[in-house]
């Protein structure tokens, strides 16, 4: 991987800690409050084809390999395992919201997004080339998660959160950052015309005849700026999935495959009757 040829939008820095290499974006890091991560396949315990920070329990790996992965990411960034939700990414646009200083929580958890303002909680999303997203509000102590796969981005999945963060936490735009984590480019993603929107036209490129290579993060980005986010306040981390499946699992590249997560959660500094100071 040579940093010299990123895009120029990516303001991401790759760092290790305790052997776990990751991503991490400086301008969110600067933030007290906040910890967060893009973990990459390394530096885990389970076996091919799952190799090898695997946390994905449903595509076929030993569960007690994905356990030890999940126990190891909590222990390496400093949270409890019980602290860490991780939803069950159906492909739709339902938003779970949770606010209450101890929630609870629904049986399944079939959801591609969650907001919340909760301190000690930790939130991830699961990828093999869709786009983990967090949004996160600086003045109101915030943050969301979303997980953005063609479906999603086609129900305008990020869009709909940017609204639901205003609309429950009077969220500011100008108070916004957005960071993208990595997924698969339009160097490498194909789709046919049966799931393609015409309102896809001016991110994809025609490649053989009904066949489109689409740039799902601009769609993306596009729909943020919808919602009057400016380009400075969106980041990335500018690596492809399937080319770079060295560092990330890549369900278009490799099929059966592992799923690396994305971490984002509060820190607790101060708890106090029930407020974050």
């Amino acid at each position: 991987m040579d940093p010299t040829k990123m895009n120029p939008m990516n303001r991401s820095v790759l760092k290790m800690k305790k052997g776990l290499p990751y991503f991490e974006i400086p301008e969110m890091a600067k933030l007290g409050w906040l910890r967060h991560g893009f973990l990459t396949r390394q530096g885990g315990v389970s076996l091919p084809p799952y190799d090898s920070l695997n946390v994905g329990d449903a595509n076929g790996d030993r569960n007690r390999n994905v356990i030890r992965n999940r126990e190891r990411i909590a222990e390496t960034f400093g949270f409890e395992p019980s602290r860490l939700i991780l939803l069950i990414q159906i492909h739709q646009d339902r938003i779970l919201l949770l606010k209450d200083v101890f929630p609870s929580l629904p049986p399944l958890l079939e959801y591609d997004a969650l907001i919340t303002n909760i301190p000690n909680l930790f939130s991830g999303i699961l990828t093999a080339d869709c786009i983990p997203i967090f949004v996160v509000d600086r003045k109101k102590r915030a943050f969301a998660v979303i997980h953005a796969g063609r479906q999603g981005t086609a129900m305008h999945i990020t869009k709909k959160v940017l609204r639901k963060m205003k609309e429950e936490f009077g969220s500011s735009t100008g108070d916004i950052l957005i960071a993208a984590g990595p997924s698969i480019g339009p160097c490498c993603y194909e789709i046919d015309e049966k799931v393609f929107q015409k309102e896809w036209d001016v991110f994809s490129k025609p490649k053989t005849e009904g066949r489109w290579a689409l740039d799902l993060l601009r769609v993306n980005r596009a729909q943020m700026k919808e919602e009057g986010i400016k380009e400075n306040q969106i980041f990335r981390v500018d690596l492809c999935t399937r080319c770079h499946n060295d560092l990330f699992f890549s369900y278009r590249g490799e099929g059966r495959t592992g799923r690396q997560l994305s971490f984002i959660g509060i820190i607790q500094t101060n708890w106090n009757n029930g407020t974050l100071e």
